[in-house]
């Protein structure tokens, strides 16, 4: 077995229960972690042997993950964790520009005082945990400031379109969230200033801001990711 192909200790017993969707969930969870990495083979019979089932339902869940752009399969070659490369990083930045950018104009106009205030308190809390070196408060606010920017659309095609566009972007996150704590600073103050059009209740500002923010992450990511490319080929080299 090459060092591609996958770890089954990576991949744990799969709990009772339900099971196309439960090797799904399991195998996503561990693609959005990038525990298994990008070009990672997946083979069937091993992940069957693991979690305890049959093949169908891995063929299904890797099915699945395909349609979700998480797995490649291709004719008579093993299925493979999907690659990570810059144009993918642009794709789904320009993606959650136009769909974040729309939620901000809705959220200016409908999200509470109360949700604001504790967005603020969020930021607050997150800055004053940076400075002393611990960065979790700041991944968790980074989280929910942005589900709560989404949160409040009931529009259920938006939710599919972002919930398929989330999940890439987590996947790139993790693979470059290392690096991005040297930056917590820059993008605490971004997120304040998304709050602060928020505050101000002006939906034009408040895109302007989002998207100004998504820019600058994108750019971020993108450097991350030839930092990590570049360290990889130097592992390389010197192996």
């Amino acid at each position: 077995m090459s060092e591609n192909d996958i770890s089954l200790r990576t991949i744990g017993k799969l709990p009772s229960g339900s099971l196309r969707a439960r090797v799904y969930e399991h195998l996503r969870g561990l693609i959005l972690a990038n525990k298994l990495a990008p070009g990672q083979n997946l083979i069937i019979d091993q992940i069957a042997v693991e979690m305890g089932v049959s093949h169908t339902p891995v063929r299904e869940a890797l099915g699945m993950l395909e349609l979700d752009g998480l797995v490649t399969s291709e004719r008579n070659r093993t299925p493979r964790v999907t690659d990570i490369s810059p144009e993918d990083v642009r794709d789904v930045y320009e993606m959650r520009a136009v769909l974040e950018g729309w939620a901000a104009v809705k959220a200016a106009l409908s999200l509470t005082d109360t949700e604001l205030s504790e967005m603020g308190d969020m930021l607050d809390h997150a800055k004053n945990e940076a400075a002393r070196g611990s960065y979790e408060a700041h991944l968790e606010s980074d989280i929910l400031l942005h589900q709560k920017l989404t949160r409040p659309i009931g529009n259920a095609v938006f939710q599919r379109l972002f919930t398929l566009v989330t999940a890439q972007s987590m996947r790139i996150r993790s693979l470059v969230e290392a690096r991005s704590s040297r930056e917590v600073e820059a993008i605490i103050e971004e997120h304040r200033s998304i709050l602060e059009a928020l505050k101000a209740r002006d939906p034009d500002l408040a895109r302007a801001r989002i998207v100004a923010h998504l820019s600058a992450a994108r750019d971020r990511t993108l450097a991350a990711l030839r930092e990590s490319e570049y360290d990889l080929a130097e592992d390389r080299s010197v192996n």
